[in-house]
């Protein structure tokens, strides 16, 4: 297949279709519209196109199915806990390198702040990983073949 890129006036009817010229451009390209039939059908196609893939697209998720999610108080309570034992394990280990900066022997510091971090960052995924196994029933694009 061999494609080209569109030409300036393809561009420019692709804009009118898209709702995207405004004011003297607009009104310019309406005058150029009612006296080129080609352009004239040009527009007419893609609005056509247009309304295909409206109708063709699968339904968008739905907000208030993010927002119920985000209320949710298991939802909340992960990310709030994940966040917490994250921070307080960088936190703890930054303070205790700096401390550490002093002294030579490690001492059971990281033994309880490695394990901090390392479940706090396993909550935040956990978090992420639920939050898209609930809402992937509301995903248009989970069955589109890349």
């Amino acid at each position: 297949m061999n494609e080209r890129e569109p030409s300036a006036d393809e561009l420019l009817a692709m804009a009118y279709a898209d709702g995207e010229l405004l004011g003297t451009e607009r009104a310019h390209f309406e005058q150029r519209l009612a006296a080129e039939p080609a352009l004239a059908r040009e527009v007419a196609q893609l609005k056509r196109l247009e309304v295909l893939a409206r109708h063709a697209a699968p339904p968008e998720p739905m907000d208030h199915e993010w927002e119920r999610l985000a209320r949710s108080g298991g939802q909340r309570g992960l990310w709030s806990a994940g966040w917490l034992f994250f921070g307080a394990g960088v936190l703890g280990l930054a303070a205790w390198g700096l401390d550490c900066l002093e002294c030579s022997q490690a001492s059971w510091v990281p033994k309880l702040l490695i394990p901090l971090a390392i479940l706090g960052a396993a909550l935040l995924v956990g978090a992420a990983v639920r939050a898209r196994v609930r809402t992937l029933r509301y995903d248009p694009y989970r069955d589109v073949k890349r």
